[in-house]
């Protein structure tokens, strides 16, 4: 029987660590259930990761890139305000199929835990995706569609309001009704697109 490789090991611990955050999050995460699970000693995870805070963001980067893989879908359609609407149908597509990623991703105060390297890669990679909704606010805009105005500016609120809802949403505080969830999302997108045409 051959020794795992240390670059398996390391993306099994990984592995390991994101599905006891998906279960039972941050609270529910200590070095020596993750050495369970991968049947190691506590000690052996710092061989391939400094601390847990490394540990986590590393788990917690998968979460990002399928966040990143839905809002790509949208760069394949053909038309600014098409590439707006499924941008932002894809952001709640997400947060009502990933939940367990969604409160990790945008719900979790990374710095108030002291997980400095999570609250730098939450940072980076919500940079990226706020960059790409920014992007389709602008091109709108020089399509004639949408009012002029400081194209980041009106991600940030475009953000701030989807995220609200996306948020109470995955809490269940608006109820769990499918059709009553779905009504809301449409209402919402059909509004921001309103409020973005002036």
């Amino acid at each position: 029987m051959t020794e795992p490789q240390p670059e398996n090991k390391k993306q099994e611990l990984a592995q390991a660590a994101r599905d006891l955050l998906l279960e039972a999050g941050l609270s529910g995460l200590s070095m020596r259930k993750v050495a369970d699970v991968c049947g190691v000693s506590a000690t052996a995870i710092y061989r391939h990761y400094e601390d847990k805070d490394e540990l986590v963001a590393q788990a917690v980067l998968e979460g990002f890139r399928v966040f990143g893989s839905y809002l790509m879908d949208a760069l394949e359609e053909r038309t600014p305000i098409r590439r707006f609407r499924v941008l932002g149908r894809r952001y709640f597509d997400f947060a009502m199929e990933n939940p367990a990623d969604y409160r990790l991703i945008f719900m979790t105060d990374c710095r108030a835990l002291g997980m400095t390297r999570l609250d730098e890669l939450s940072r980076r990679e919500i940079s990226g995706t706020f960059q790409l909704l920014q992007d389709r606010i602008g091109e709108c805009q020089r399509a004639g569609i949408f009012t002029k105005g400081d194209p980041r500016s009106l991600a940030a609120s475009v953000w701030a309001s989807t995220h609200g809802l996306s948020s109470l949403l995955v809490m269940g505080s608006l109820g769990e009704n499918p059709g009553e969830i779905e009504s809301l999302i449409k209402l919402h997108l059909n509004l921001i697109e309103r409020g973005l045409k002036g």
